[in-house]
């Protein structure tokens, strides 16, 4: 609920003069009244007990002039009205068993005063008690006094409660007027302006300052507004050169896109590269073994001629069956030359494939050997130890094999890169020692696969890729999957391999991680929903 400042204001000046108005009208002069009427009988029913004790005294001695005297004690007292010594009498009945008591005024003063021994207390006269055992007389003395002073003094007591609390009510409204005044005009001067200034207008200022706070206040809100109309020219000028830096950014955008792509294609180009050295190292055998069997074929058929013209039909079916089954030694090394070419066109696709059921076990153990023919093309003084451990109860999975074959060409590259050089603090692979019993540090890579089931029940197929190598350092362990992030020497790499390979697995719905330890090796870890 919206509460205006002025009614913030106004609702406790109000309470607190209402409190007091309450007090001084109402509380204070009952008070006081109850204060002066028990005060006023106190004081009449004393004067009766002393009154009492002096004609108790003259009575037992017989001095009736002292009743007399004692009566007259209280004559001079404000108020006094009269005294009445009362006699009570026992009346019997005829068969004295039954009595009723009776109150006679025997003595009273003023000697003619008309208040009879029943009158009681009113408005307008106070009557007191006090009692008197002596021998020569039992009963009462009644004292009776007017009220009229006291209640005078009441009305004097509410009459000044009264104008007390008019006063007050007076001084609160003023009160409330000023504070009304010197608080809620220069608020809701501040609160106009702020409003103006929050539309745009940074021309608005105050030009009365109340010394107070609040006229602080209105000076730091000057000093506030001269600081954003500052602020807003520094900003419309920053704005201008945002501008133009802006569209240098772009521009230099649109060329750092057009090297990315560059650099992109020509890490494809670099992997295609090492793809088709492995590929032209793997081919070269089957070709060898075509024309070695070809070669054989020819001089075997010249042989069996020679047998036919001779008449050894018999030698001649033998050879013609060891041509037979050389043929098909070469139809066999011819399809599998044919197969090493398909996958390297597929390889080299830039379209993105269509998802197949894959057998990833063979595609880890072609790629492996790819990558591994590749480098030892490029360097004849390369040596490592490749081992397999392949589950067989994976079977095939659902991916794009030309670009998982990608992402373990460029993770078994990597791994044949880190052994090449290895430190001599890695002595260890993930199997265990890799030394000769010389020490000779012998470089290892490993690939595995086996079945794997995610905490959720998802079954997929996790690839292990390890190398013995010096490990990566923990201070570079989180920027490895980072584009262009690279630790190899200027012009060997471009720093896209890992980043791609993440993003390819990503795409796939699976997920790739890091294990390393300095001086002990490293494994990456692809995991692959089937």
């Amino acid at each position: 609920m919206y509460v205006t400042l002025k009614a913030k204001i106004w609702l406790p000046v109000l309470t607190i003069v209402f409190l007091f108005s309450f007090f001084t009208m109402f509380y204070f002069p009952n008070r006081e009244g109850k204060m002066l009427l028990n005060n006023y009988n106190n004081e009449v029913q004393n004067l009766a007990s002393t009154v009492a004790l002096g004609v108790k005294i003259a009575l037992k001695e017989q001095n009736y002039e002292g009743i007399q005297t004692a009566m007259e004690f209280v004559k001079e007292n404000s108020g006094f009205l009269f005294v009445n010594l009362i006699q009570i009498d026992t009346l019997w009945d005829n068969e004295h068993v039954h009595f009723n008591l009776r109150e006679s005024v025997f003595i009273a003063y003023p000697v003619k005063s008309k208040y009879p021994a029943e009158m009681v207390s009113n408005d307008s006269i106070l009557i007191k008690r006090a009692p008197i055992q002596a021998p020569l007389l039992s009963g009462d003395v009644q004292l009776g006094f007017s009220t009229e002073e006291i209640n005078e003094n009441m009305k004097n007591v509410r009459r000044t409660s009264l104008m007390a609390s008019g006063g007050i009510l007076i001084v609160g409204l003023i009160l409330g007027l000023l504070m009304a005044r010197n608080i809620s005009i220069p608020v809701r001067a501040l609160r106009d302006a702020a409003l103006r200034v929050g539309q745009g207008d940074l021309n608005q200022t105050i030009k009365k300052f109340p010394k107070d706070e609040i006229g602080d206040l209105s000076k730091a809100f000057n000093h506030m507004v001269q600081d954003l109309s500052k602020a807003r020219s520094q900003l419309l000028q920053a704005n201008e050169k945002l501008s133009q830096t802006n569209n240098l950014l772009e521009s230099a955008l649109d060329d750092l896109k057009s090297t990315q792509a560059q650099l992109i294609h020509s890490e494809k180009m670099a992997s295609l590269g090492e793809l088709t050295a492995g590929i032209a190292h793997e081919i070269q055998n089957p070709l060898n073994f075509v024309n070695n069997f070809s070669e054989v074929n020819s001089e075997l058929i010249d042989e069996m001629q020679d047998e036919i013209k001779s008449g050894n039909f018999e030698e001649a079916v033998k050879l013609s069956r060891q041509i037979k089954e050389n043929q098909e030694k070469v139809n066999f090394h011819g399809k599998r030359a044919d197969g090493i070419v398909k996958g390297m066109l597929l390889h080299s696709r830039s379209n993105r494939g269509e998802k197949e059921p894959t057998d990833i076990n063979a595609l880890a153990d072609e790629y492996l050997r790819l990558a591994y023919h590749g480098l030892r093309a490029k360097d004849k003084t390369f040596n490592a130890t490749i081992k397999t451990e392949f589950d067989e109860s994976i079977g095939k999975i659902n991916i794009i094999p030309q670009d998982i074959g990608r992402v373990l060409l460029n993770l078994i590259t990597n791994a044949f890169y880190a052994v090449s050089t290895p430190k001599p603090s890695a002595p260890k692979s993930p199997e265990g020692d890799f030394k000769t019993p010389d020490g000779v540090f012998i470089p290892t890579v490993i690939v595995s696969t086996k079945r794997f089931k995610s905490p959720s029940g998802d079954i997929g197929a996790e690839i292990r890729v390890s190398d013995n190598g010096p490990g990566i350092p923990d201070t570079i362990k989180d920027k490895i999957f980072q584009p262009f992030f690279t630790t190899k020497p200027t012009g060997q790499g471009t720093g896209l391999g890992l980043s791609l390979s993440y993003d390819i697995i990503k795409a796939h719905g699976g997920e790739i991680k890091v294990e390393t330890k300095e001086g002990e090796g490293t494994t990456f870890i692809v995991i692959l929903p089937a």
